[in-house]
């Protein structure tokens, strides 16, 4: 899976005009115009749902749902991350996290950063920033939404240690999913200043207090993913490892991504 500060590259990969870590808050509210109508590609959608609902199912014989995040591996090191909630108030974390090039909101003290399965066929992540230390008062979100997710053939025969993962296992399932909305709502002036910057030229420009869904469009990503119950210590606390590869065709690479459940 890309990288936390590549993920701009999904955005602007769907538009001609740029150069290519609380449950409470849901990004799929109603939608407006003044951020999607004057960028290229895009129309407005009546929601780009960032909550987990619904199941998939296929990978590894597994039910793949919830929230799941690369943040919440360090919850088991008491590192500044609630396993209940996937809330960062780690400081360090906080103010050296970025999307592309734009570092989080100016007064961000906590936040989220997390995959959902939001139907049986579409996943999403979320990007979530607050002013408190315990993510309720909210700056900003971004929701990034992915349909079409379909799950392929199981894989065998891969490479345990590849890549600087551990606990990497021989077997994965092949899935696809394309690109599909994007959410988005400021709900200070830092955080209308953060959407704005994050999206470099492309226009958009939030209004704060208003959550912003647009139809995006864009390619199929085909990548490895692994659901692994059995093999860590946080297995023994009810959580799910996710293995995660978009780089991958025939074997693990370098790119594979390491996620944990909220349990």
């Amino acid at each position: 899976m890309k990288k936390i500060v590549l993920w701009l590259a999904f955005i602007v990969g769907i538009i001609a005009v740029i150069g290519a870590c609380s449950k409470s808050e849901d990004s799929s509210t109603a939608a407006t115009t003044s951020s999607c109508a004057g960028v290229t590609g895009w129309t407005e959608a009546t929601s780009c749902s960032g909550t987990a609902s619904g199941s998939i199912t296929g990978i590894d014989n597994l039910t793949f749902s919830g929230s799941y995040s690369k943040n919440n591996l360090w919850a088991w090191f008491n590192y500044g991350v609630d396993n209940s909630t996937g809330c960062v108030d780690n400081t360090t974390m906080v103010s050296g996290f970025s999307i592309g090039s734009t570092s989080a909101p100016t007064g961000s003290n906590s936040m989220i950063w997390e995959w959902v399965v939001t139907s049986s066929s579409s996943i999403a992540q979320n990007y979530k920033f607050y002013s408190d230390t315990s993510c309720q008062t909210e700056i900003a979100t971004l929701t990034l939404g992915y349909n079409d997710f379909t799950v392929g053939d199981n894989v065998s025969g891969l490479s345990a240690t590849a890549g600087s993962t551990s606990g990497l296992q021989p077997t994965a399932t092949k899935v696809s999913y394309t690109q599909s909305c994007l959410g988005m709502k400021a709900s200070t002036d830092a955080g209308a200043t953060f959407l704005t910057a994050a999206f470099g030229s492309a226009g958009v420009s939030p209004t704060v207090g208003t959550t912003h869904s647009c139809t995006t469009g864009g390619d199929t990503t085909n990548a490895f993913m692994k659901l692994d119950n059995e093999s860590s210590v946080p297995v023994a606390y009810g959580a799910t490892f996710l293995h995660w590869d978009d780089d991958a065709t025939t074997d693990w690479t370098s790119g594979v991504d390491t996620l944990l459940t909220l349990p």
